[in-house]
């Protein structure tokens, strides 16, 4: 079941769902279980390779994400709290799935040959101006506020010049959709990962403080609970900001009137 299920979402992922219903119709006319496993596991390399890069690396920043927040849980049990804490990662996973579900999506109406790639790059950048921003509200430049404005300047551009150069504000909306969701993914990889290898670090004096009346076994435990649960936040309000950022910027280029000569 879990295989006919995983064939199905790789074949419509590759763009190709006659695919994938045609072999899960020859899977069922092998009657031997062993060559029916190994018929299986051909069908999904297969398909695997049709995915398009873009959805591919959609599944790799997802299932990475999701790894990060395991191996904090294996490596530091003390952050289950209860079951509130459960109920977190739950709403996580979901979130996670949810936005490689609908990346992935975006990346196939975009097609082999559209912009996904310099939308991946454009999350990528947006993911890199905020995880900047965050590190440098800890010191005493003040320079945090302006970075978190250019956050959402860059994804309203994007906007701008997709539906500019495509003339279509749908096509506009996908490429900010893709790399406001891609964006919030690779912030809470970079983020999260860091987390667990440093296990929290650096310790502020107010972070010393808190754990002091938090009642977390030992100070490596409550920063990366901390910082874990900061990451989750910023995974539904990066892709939000800049989606909103980015729909603006292609509402107005829509709106806007075109000159003779084509934008650059």
């Amino acid at each position: 079941m879990i295989t006919r299920a995983v064939i199905g979402l790789l074949a419509e992922l590759a763009g190709r769902p006659e695919w994938g219903r045609a072999m899960l119709a020859e899977a069922e006319q092998i009657s031997d279980p062993r060559a029916r496993r190994r018929f299986a596991r051909g069908c999904l390399w297969a398909l695997a390779l049709s995915v398009p890069a873009g959805v591919g690396t959609l599944l790799v920043a997802g299932l990475s994400s999701l790894t990060v927040v395991v191996v904090a849980l294996v490596r530091y049990p003390g952050i289950v709290s209860g079951a509130g804490t459960w109920v977190a990662v739950g709403l996580f996973s979901i979130v996670v799935v949810g936005y490689v579900t609908i990346g992935a999506g975006l990346a196939a109406r975009l097609g082999r040959g559209g912009p996904t790639g310099q939308m991946l790059a454009s999350g990528a950048v947006i993911a890199g101006v905020w995880m900047v921003a965050l590190v440098a509200s800890g010191t005493p430049a003040g320079i945090s506020i302006p970075l978190l404005a250019l956050a959402p300047c860059v994804a309203l551009i994007l906007g701008w010049r997709a539906t500019r150069r495509s003339t279509s504000t749908t096509i506009g909306l996908r490429c900010v959709g893709l790399a406001a969701l891609a964006g919030g993914l690779g912030l809470f990889l970079v983020w999260g990962g860091e987390t667990v290898i440093l296990a929290g670090r650096p310790y502020d004096p107010g972070m010393v403080r808190d754990f002091a009346t938090s009642g977390a076994p030992d100070l490596a435990t409550y920063a990366v609970g901390d910082s874990l649960g900061s990451g989750m936040m910023l995974l539904l309000l990066v892709p939000l900001v800049s989606l909103v950022a980015g729909a603006t910027g292609a509402m107005a280029a829509a709106h806007w009137p075109r000159t003779s000569h084509t934008d650059a």
